[in-house]
């Protein structure tokens, strides 16, 4: 039997286990329903990209198919039962032994596999619009909720509409709020150094050099904690998708490294297939003939940053982003190395 078939055979079999879960609802207003005959749980209506679908009110076993999504439901407190690669979510962030129970449903870059996800018998999906020829499919299997989501730099958007569906908005509530107050904090501490701190944001990727704009992950943090960018960084997502074809960076040649100057410089390493791949490219980046000529470079405030945290995710990622802003601010570019993850400045090669 060919394996297409098979998926649609398996995921036909588990409708009448899904019930009333996993129904697409006209569009009417509701808001909440209570639990009834034809649903062993509590359930309610969550609007979403697809419509109005009943789903869990507290969902105990979570599926994430787009590992854009993958942080909130960790960052929220959910059982999270299956996601895209987690060993490397879940590394990156340093939450491998507080969520040991996730099991991997395929690779980052490539579609879920839905054999794997029926045998986790979810409660709840949660993927993106990019799922959207696969919902009726998913939407067989358990509830579904679809988010619109752009790219990396849309990371709040969805993370509200999620809560909702995940039954945790109050939880969420709160990590925005003490986001927000960090922020503040770190505002007061750099005072008035705040608007006259430039920060430049670089990711260095196979042989390309990669400066991301106000439209990245870490852009839309370092913007928030009220800093500065260069003027060649200091766009938004729409006009980054204007100028490179994308929301988030652009190319440049070693011939325009001025353009990556400023009074901090973070350099992300990114897309490189082992440890030596990527130091054999800072070493050569580092050894450009413009790189010991910026004014930067001469302060010694160029930091190293982990690769995971700076370039996509949630709420635990941007806390990470701003414990390393807090370091910058706190100890002024003196130090060498701070622990897990890579953390470091860059004076020469290594």
């Amino acid at each position: 039997m060919p394996k297409f078939c098979f998926v649609v055979l398996l995921t036909l079999l588990v409708i009448s286990a899904c019930g009333s879960f996993g129904r697409q609802l006209p569009t009417r207003d509701i808001a909440v329903v209570p639990s009834n005959q034809t649903s062993p749980v509590p359930v309610h209506v969550v609007k979403h990209v697809m419509g109005q679908t009943l789903v869990p009110i507290h969902p105990q076993r979570v599926v994430v198919i787009d590992p854009w999504l993958v942080e909130i439901p960790l960052a929220l407190g959910v059982n999270l039962v299956g996601a895209p690669d987690p060993t490397k979510t879940l590394q990156g962030l340093g939450l491998e032994d507080k969520h040991p129970g996730v099991e991997n449903i395929g690779a980052v870059l490539t579609p879920p596999n839905m054999e794997k996800v029926i045998t986790l018998k979810p409660d709840l999906i949660l993927g993106t619009t990019r799922n959207r020829d696969t919902y009726s499919l998913w939407s067989h299997i358990a509830p579904t909720i679809l988010l619109k989501v752009q790219s990396n730099g849309d990371w709040k958007k969805p993370f509200m509409p999620a809560a909702k569906a995940l039954g945790k908005t109050e939880t969420a509530k709160r990590l925005i709020d003490n986001y927000n107050a960090r922020l503040a904090e770190f505002k007061q501490k750099i005072g008035s150094r705040l608007k006259k701190t430039l920060v430049s944001v670089v990711r260095l990727i196979p042989q390309t050099i990669n400066p991301l704009t106000k439209g990245a992950f870490s852009g839309v943090i370092i913007e928030d904690a009220g800093l500065i960018r260069p003027p060649s960084q200091n766009l938004d997502a729409k006009a980054t998708q204007k100028k490179a074809g994308n929301p988030v960076g652009y190319n440049i040649s070693p011939e325009a490294l001025t353009q990556i100057d400023g009074d901090i410089l973070f350099v992300v390493r990114y897309g490189f297939k082992d440890p030596a791949q990527s130091k054999t490219a800072l070493n050569q980046f580092m050894a450009e003939p413009l790189w010991s000529k910026l004014n930067v470079v001469r302060q010694g405030k160029v930091y190293v940053v982990d690769d995971y945290y700076w370039l996509t995710g949630s709420y635990i990622s941007a806390n990470q982003v701003i414990d390393d802003l807090q370091r910058i601010s706190l100890l002024g570019g003196t130090i060498t190395t701070i622990g897990k993850p890579v953390f470091e400045v860059l004076r020469k090669a290594e």
